[in-house]
């Protein structure tokens, strides 16, 4: 197979704009369009991407996604008879993008162009955003390179065809390396000229998982009939992990404890008087700062006792505490640190009403 295109032409390596960054791409359930190809297009980078919706779209679950970038001179158009049969195997909504530039791509532009087609085909069909993959020929293979590897993002794998070498120093992602299939012809320059060579290297260094397919005889832009089916199996095989349930507040309001400053310090009191032998304080909630906690000895009606947890770590490098009382009873107040796990304990003895009473070396457990 031979799509209409230009050898590629080396380019300077662009940073990737942070617009992928972060969480991963979800949508609610859509009812898909009709099946085949679908121009769109990109009215905020004034470019335009082909869509393909295979027949083999299984409504009942979300689809993987495959972004598939042209090579060097090249234009979405040319690859769109190449990889219908690939969708179909793979079952993976494909985006056919147009670079800014005619000769390749790595500018700002396309990074934008990038994100919003991910953004306008997930309001159009259901994807499954752990299955986000890349792939393309020639400059367009070094740009899935550079975009699987140079940002943290959430593309699940990569595939390049015919690539020439892009360095890659290390994985800007430390929990996932994303796997890899290249694909060469032997007569291709980028093969004969060194630059498979250099990424097979680059990648064994950096431990990357990586498949490579090499064919004898076909040059920069010819393969066999099974290479792109077989690398878009390749490609919807690999899932980005499953994000990590959020921990547990470490500080769980109840109907004695009070949460402050986003749940970092629990607020818990004793009290006691001369004709009632009390018990633990009343939870009456947290001012709205978000810094007070109140508490009533018997009764949630009024408040007896206010604790608040300041912070001043640019003053002096401590969380301060406060107290003030309406009360003569004895009392015991703990505020710990959920986060440095300590515990500081403040006491007033039984017969004395205490004035406002400050610590402002509380807790060294800043930030």
């Amino acid at each position: 197979m031979k799509p209409p295109h230009s050898l590629l032409k080396a380019l300077p390596l662009s940073l990737f704009v942070a617009m992928l960054l972060g969480s991963q791409v979800g949508f609610a359930a859509i009812t898909p369009s009709s099946p085949g190809w679908r121009r769109v297009e990109v009215v905020a980078t004034g470019s335009y991407y082909w869509r393909y919706l295979p027949e083999s779209y299984d409504r009942e679950h979300p689809a993987p996604a495959i972004f598939f970038f042209h090579g060097s001179g090249g234009r979405p158009e040319g690859y769109k008879p190449f990889v219908i049969a690939a969708a179909e195997a793979s079952r993976a909504v494909i985006i056919l993008p147009k670079s800014e530039r005619d000769i390749g791509w790595e500018s700002d532009v396309d990074d934008r162009t990038v994100a919003e087609c991910l953004r306008l085909v997930g309001g159009e069909i259901q994807l499954d955003s752990r299955r986000i993959a890349v792939a393309g020929h020639s400059a367009g293979g070094a740009y899935a390179i550079l975009l699987a590897y140079t940002q943290v993002l959430k593309f699940s794998a990569a595939f390049s065809l015919a690539s020439p070498f892009r360095l890659i120093s290390e994985i800007a992602d430390p929990d996932y390396k994303a796997p890899l299939r290249m694909y060469y012809g032997t007569t291709d320059p980028n093969y004969t000229g060194g630059a498979y060579g250099q990424l097979k290297a680059q990648w064994q260094q950096l431990g990357l998982p990586f498949q490579e397919e090499i064919r004898d005889g076909f040059g920069h832009s010819t393969w066999p009939d099974t290479t792109l089916p077989d690398g878009f199996r390749f490609l919807v095989a690999a899932s980005y992990p499953q994000e990590p349930p959020p921990p547990p507040p470490a500080c769980v309001p109840s109907a004695t404890k009070v949460c402050l400053r986003q749940g970092r310090f629990a607020i818990e009191a004793r009290w006691r008087t001369a004709a009632n032998p009390g018990g633990a304080a009343l939870a009456i909630g947290s001012a709205p700062s978000d810094r007070s906690a109140l508490f009533g000895f018997g009764a949630v009606d009024s408040f007896d006792l206010v604790v608040k947890v300041l912070d001043n770590c640019r003053r002096n490098q401590r969380f301060w505490v406060q107290l003030a009382a309406a009360s003569d009873a004895e009392w015991e107040v703990d505020v710990t640190d959920t986060q440095a796990n300590v515990t500081k304990t403040y006491r007033n003895p039984l017969g004395r009403v205490p004035q406002s009473v400050i610590d402002k070396r509380a807790f060294a457990t800043c930030p």
